[in-house]
């Protein structure tokens, strides 16, 4: 008789330890019982204190002291978040470990020679732009990833788990003793209630409202911990998070750029005469009447080709002689035959960079300006007449949420979210390319005019000395932040790893009566919620049986 085997364990043993398991967890699953979830806090709170403790053990034999290394957990849907800041994280002795589902992800490699890419099947995934809001059922997913992550090995091993893109992701990590880094690079509301982006239209539901209301609850619950950090990589979206949430995230700059021994080398040696139409993605192929008042056009509505076709530079086509003074060339001009270049350094080519913004923050900004490479920008005054005159800048909104607070800032500022040019140019302050304190050194023109003249009559080889001379103390600056919140967490984990934990709520009295009442392996759903309800006081997560159900029925491949 021939036994079927599925790793070492007979098929019928394991067709019947599932089905056992699955009827233990669809029994349990709508009860919500007050001492259950105290049962599934006690079991929690020992599982983590033994792999605390095991840790710990670990850590002494590979003699990580105090100074030790921490260990890094992304899962972001863009690697240049977590990506530009390798080499400083590195620099703190913080290894970082991603599964990142987004093409960019192999342009980063970790102090291990590994690049950023996932590389398992199961996990948070791109999933035809449904990841980003845990799509097609939010709660399911978490509940499928929460039952994953708990038994990855790599990601128990992590210490900090950081969000970016989008930070709403970061609830799938709410029922773990992690230290959480909302790192905000995008709106707040992205993943959640962002009704503007095309493409995330086909999955937005009538429950966005709700969600974006439960997404401010959780981030509000994270931000009252010591342990967490809630920040932001530009000054925009630290305003834009306090004005719909009332958070105020700290405001960390990217770093994006060489070591600061390397950059010391950097000299100014262009070998061509143009300026590159920067960034990668303008937005400038849309035409006026192509865009609405209120919220993006059509992907399909494209007028040019070119960039350059497009009627903001009608000025610069009508200065005599201009392709002589100012030499513009687009990046595929640049780089053919597809506008792709092989590193940022590739930019050092040229003799500078036009940077047009086309939404407040962008990655490729941080990452030019540390090659300092001289960037030439529009003044907050002529971006402004542009917006008004060629509705511009429509990107910068990603959804019309709620607005969840009453601050200061209201007095102050119209909702961000409006698409007037009259409310974009009271935001325009925030943008990354006119944070001067920030991003000093940048050559802002008033006209093409006076762009031509500045091209003219400029120093560029001092321009770039000066960006350089920023740069590196800019990296001292920026490196001592992310010190001050990774010694924190690092005391934190010391602190944790001390074996001897007390159980607050496993008295002999309350493990009596729970091991008499309910079952000591309570299920994966009551798991989660209890994990919810310790970790910061949060309510159940809802789940319908019948997607519980069909949750076994796909994962485990029993269907009932």
């Amino acid at each position: 008789m021939h036994v079927i085997m599925a790793r070492g364990v007979p098929l019928s043993q394991k067709r019947s330890r599932r089905a056992h398991i699955a009827g233990v967890f669809l029994g349990l699953v709508t009860s919500a019982s007050w001492l259950l979830l105290r049962s599934a806090v006690n079991e929690r709170l020992r599982v983590d204190s033994e792999h605390r403790q095991s840790h710990h053990i670990r850590d002494e034999q590979l003699g990580h002291q105090v100074e030790g290394i921490l260990k890094l957990w992304s899962t972001d849907l863009h690697a240049g978040p977590v990506g530009c800041q390798l080499s400083m994280f590195e620099s703190l002795n913080v290894d970082v470990t991603a599964q990142i589902d987004f093409s960019n992800c192999k342009f980063f490699v970790n102090r291990r020679g590994k690049d950023l890419c996932a590389d398992k099947h199961s996990g948070l995934r791109f999933d035809r732009n449904r990841g980003y809001s845990l799509d097609p059922n939010p709660n399911v997913t978490r509940l499928r990833l929460f039952g994953y992550y708990r038994g990855d090995d790599e990601f128990r091993q992590a210490d900090i788990v950081m969000c970016s893109h989008p930070v709403a992701n970061c609830e799938l990590y709410l029922p773990f003793d992690k230290s959480l880094i909302i790192y905000n690079t995008q709106r707040v509301e992205f993943g959640r209630n962002d009704e503007f982006i095309w493409w995330r239209q086909p999955h937005l539901k009538e429950d966005r409202h709700l969600r974006w209301r439960q997404w401010v609850t959780n981030l509000r619950a994270l931000s009252k911990s010591e342990r967490n950090v809630i920040a932001a990589n530009n000054l925009y979206d630290v305003k834009h998070m306090e004005y719909l949430t009332g958070i105020k995230p700290q405001y960390i700059p990217s770093w994006c750029g060489h070591m600061p021994h390397e950059m010391e080398k950097d000299t100014y040696e262009p070998l061509r005469d143009e300026l590159v139409l920067t960034p990668y993605r303008t937005n400038l192929e849309y035409a006026k009447d192509s865009i609405p008042h209120q919220g993006w056009p059509s992907k399909r509505s494209k007028a040019h080709y070119d960039p350059l076709e497009h009627a903001i530079f009608d000025g610069l086509r009508a200065i005599s002689g201009n392709s002589s003074r100012l030499n513009l060339i687009n990046m595929r001009t640049a780089f053919p035959p597809k506008g792709k270049f092989k590193t940022m350094q590739d930019f050092r080519d040229f003799r500078a960079v036009l940077f047009i913004p086309y939404v407040p923050s962008v990655m490729f900004f941080f990452e030019i300006y540390r090659t300092n490479v001289p960037i030439l920008a529009p003044s907050r005054k002529l971006l402004g007449q542009w917006v008004a005159e060629h509705r511009i800048l429509w990107e910068t909104s990603y959804g019309n949420p709620d607005v969840l607070a009453n601050g200061s800032l209201h007095a102050l500022l119209p909702n961000p979210n409006k698409f007037d040019a009259s409310s974009r140019k009271e935001w325009m302050k925030f943008y990354d390319v006119y944070a001067i304190d920030v991003f000093p050194h940048i050559l802002y023109f008033d006209s093409w005019e006076h762009a031509v003249q500045i091209v003219e009559h400029t120093d560029f080889a001092a321009v770039s000395k000066s960006m350089r001379i920023h740069n590196i103390q800019e990296y001292t600056r920026i490196r001592g932040m992310w010190d001050v919140i990774i010694s924190r967490i690092r005391q934190r984990k010391l602190k944790n790893d001390r074996p001897g934990e007390v159980n607050h709520f496993n008295t002999k009295k309350q493990s009596a009566v729970m091991s008499k009442q309910q079952p000591r392996s309570p299920s994966l759903q009551h798991e989660l919620n209890a994990a919810l309800a310790h970790e910061y006081g949060l309510a159940p997560l809802s789940i319908h049986v019948s997607l519980v159900r069909r949750l076994f029925c796909n994962v485990i491949k029993i269907c009932t």
